[in-house]
Formats: C-alpha cells, structure tokens, sequence
C-alpha cells in the first residue's frame, strides 16, 4: 500500500507486512487470510459484522496515541502505540476463542502475534527506533462465534 511516507505509516506498514507472513505449525500455515492497514473495514454495527465474514481470521494494523518527552540532552523522543486489531469467526460456539484442533482462537493468535512483534525492531526500513514492546490487550468483541480483540504495541526513540 502506498502511503505518505510518514514515521507512523511506515511502521505500520512493517507491522502489516510482518502479519501477512505470520505462519504456525509444522506445514507453516498462514495464519491470517486478511491483514491489511486499518481503514474501518469492521465494526460493531450489522455491515460491519458481515464484513467480518469475509475477511476472518483477519488483522488490522492502525496508529494509537503519541506521547513525547525529552532525552538527557532534551532530544526528542516521540512514543508510539500500535493497535493490531484480531478477528476471528467460527462456525461453532467459542472456537473463535479458544480455537480447536482444526482451527486457530485469538487465544493462540494472540500467542503469535506476541511473539512476533515484542522486543522486535523493523526490518527493511530506514528508521531506527527502540524495540516494540507488547502494551497490553483489549477484547473488543465476544460472542459465541466471533471473538475480536486489539493487541497495542509502543515503540519510541524515533529517529530519521
């Protein structure tokens, strides 16, 4: 995706790109079939919930807040939060949760992304920053057969 060439969306870009290879198991199984940047393609409304039929397992890459504050010598030092928002549908009540032997949960999906991304730095980009840190999560969603939670991810001392 083409973007503006901004510290934020390239990071989020890297993330994205880094979610649409995410694999699992012995045979390195996809674990997404939508990752995309965050362009409100669900939501909690009637559409938005039949959207989430179409694109799940899915994940969503979008900015969160910035905070700053100043390094020893008063450089800048800009602090990001990521939010990665995770959908998951299924055809039977709470495997969208807690997966089964078939199918992955966000509970293990959380697991993944985790692992991906925490005490990562981006490859292939031209930024140096700190490493990403896991900030903590939200459930956004939970039903019998959709489950849909937001991972943040904070990343700071950017610099260009």
């Amino acid at each position: 995706m083409a973007n503006d060439g901004g510290l934020v969306a390239i990071l989020a870009q890297w993330l994205a790109d880094t979610l649409k290879v995410l694999t699992y198991g012995d045979d390195d199984t996809l674990v997404f079939k939508t990752v995309d940047i965050w362009k409100h393609q669900v939501g909690i409304t009637e559409s938005g919930m039949e959207a989430s039929l179409r694109y799940f397992p899915f994940a969503f890459v979008g900015a969160g807040d910035e905070d700053t504050a100043r390094e020893g010598d008063n450089d800048l030092r800009r602090i990001f939060d990521f939010k990665i928002i995770v959908g998951v549908d299924s055809k039977e009540d709470g495997v969208a949760l807690w997966g089964d032997a078939n199918h992955l949960g966000t509970s293990k999906i959380r697991d993944l992304v985790i692992a991906a991304f925490d005490k990562k730095r981006p490859d292939g980009t031209n930024i140096t920053c700190d490493e990403f840190y896991y900030a903590g999560g939200l459930e956004l969603l939970d039903q019998p057969k959709r489950h849909w939670i937001r991972l943040t991810f904070e990343v700071s001392q950017m610099k260009y």
